[in-house]
């Protein structure tokens, strides 16, 4: 395939577009053989500096006994509420500080799902595996050295903030506005500031029903911190609305902040973590390991296999995906994937299993009536719910007493995912902030 069909459009740069290419497009026995090297290190040092993980094995009837990466489904997974009772049991690190307070160089704070935040603490090399995790995947979307990258992701305290440091490896320009500042966002793109824009779905798509022009010199948005951006409904409509070309990232807090982004072929998200991060996928029921082979679907677990202040074993990610492939035209040899939804929103609904992603890509085909944003209301603890389905879905001025679009809405859903709902239409003044994220499911009263 010629150079240029791995590259953005216009993108003339003479560098190779993959930034590790002896890791990136590595054979998989080499990749493995480096992380078997990588875990047996990391195995003996957890074993021996991590109270939590001591205690959470022994606990669990593991021996003395070296366990290996082949059999790796031998150790317990972690959880985040493990984590949290780890930390919040022997503050300000918890149990699994792997190393003396002194050597942590860097903390972000997670945004507290209950409320209170957890800490995440890196040491010195913990901040440099996050920058070439990070530089892997942003470079994989398209953004090299030549490109000005307005970004929308916050300094801190949340771990997207490491995004500035790998801009500055990749030796991109970067132009840094708060999460949600429209005013400034517009302005910089208006002015030229930038021809590729970091932000959330959410934030883009805002964007695309509130523009409807090309941004200046925007040509590349790259998308994160929420599912969205590999849904067509959503990616074609910020394509279509503002002249470019959507690629998108994924990281998680407690493992590491960039771990998959999509190149310019735009068939999902290659795994960038190779050598620092472990992953399996497994059965979101059974929990069983399944083979990351194309068409599987199942939940991602995480191992870290450098990460020195706190590191991971098996943790449950949360994050149902499907594998889209095992290689690339863009010649990285890692799986590609893509979210289909978080496991605390997905709801079953007579034995069928719904993310309230898919229900974003039928909602999407009916603007500009309605904004493309919508969540499912919870009322109950039940993973089960009886139809109809409550659905809140933000409409565009006047359609909010739009009883017809509420009938056409109701009935697609029915045809394309097979169960009944109720549809609520919210005008956008009342559904929330577009700015940053958007909650796919809400708790409402029983």
């Amino acid at each position: 395939m010629a150079m240029t069909a791995n590259r953005l459009k216009g993108d003339a740069c003479e560098r190779d577009w993959i930034w590790e290419r002896e890791v990136e497009a590595a054979p998989w026995e080499e990749t493995r053989r480096l992380s078997v090297g990588a875990w047996e290190r990391q195995f003996r040092r957890l074993r021996e500096s991590s109270r939590f993980y001591a205690g959470k094995w022994k606990e669990a009837g593991v021996g003395n006994s070296f366990v290996s990466l082949a059999d790796l489904n031998e150790l317990p997974f972690t959880t985040k509420d493990e984590l949290k009772l780890a930390l919040d049991g022997d503050p300000p690190f918890g149990s699994n500080l792997c190393v003396a307070p002194d050597q942590v160089k860097r903390v972000y704070q997670t945004s507290g799902t209950s409320g209170t935040p957890s800490v995440l603490a890196l040491t010195r090399g913990d901040m440099e595996t996050w920058t070439v995790m990070g530089t892997r995947t942003y470079y994989a979307t398209g953004i090299h050295e030549h490109s000005s990258v307005l970004t929308t992701f916050g300094a801190g305290p949340f771990v997207a903030g490491h995004t500035h440091f790998v801009l500055l490896r990749i030796g991109a320009r970067s132009v840094p506005v708060a999460p949600g500042d429209t005013t400034r966002t517009l302005f910089g793109l208006r002015a030229g500031l930038a021809d590729t824009l970091l932000a959330t779905a959410s934030f883009a798509q805002y964007l695309a029903n509130k523009t409807h022009d090309q941004l200046g010199l925007l040509t590349h948005v790259v998308t994160g911190g929420e599912p969205g951006g590999g849904i067509p409904a959503i990616r074609d409509h910020i394509q279509k609305e503002l002249g470019v070309t959507v690629t998108e990232v994924m990281g998680i807090g407690d493992v590491a902040p960039s771990l998959f982004g999509e190149c310019p072929h735009q068939q999902g998200m290659h795994f960038c973590g190779g050598g620092h991060v472990w992953v399996e996928l497994i059965d979101p029921d059974s929990r069983e390991p399944m083979e990351i082979e194309t068409g599987a679907v199942g939940e991602l677990v995480y191992t870290a296999l450098t990460r020195e202040a706190m590191p991971v074993v098996r943790f449950l990610g949360g994050d149902i995906v499907r594998i889209e492939g095992t290689s690339c035209e863009c010649e990285r040899t890692t799986f590609r994937m893509r979210i289909l939804g978080r496991r605390d929103d997905m709801f079953i609904v007579r034995g069928v299993n719904v993310y309230p992603t898919a229900i974003l890509s039928v909602v999407g085909d009916f603007r500009p009536r309605v904004t493309g944003r919508a969540r499912v209301v919870r009322t109950g603890t039940d993973t089960s719910i009886e139809p109809p389905i409550p659905i809140e879905v933000e409409v565009t001025g006047g359609h909010a007493a739009d009883d017809r679009l509420v009938k056409e809405i109701e009935d697609a859903i029915h045809s394309k995912l097979t169960f009944r709902s109720r549809i609520a239409l919210v005008p956008e003044a009342d559904f929330g902030e577009a700015g940053y994220k958007t909650r796919l499911s809400r708790r409402g009263e029983g």
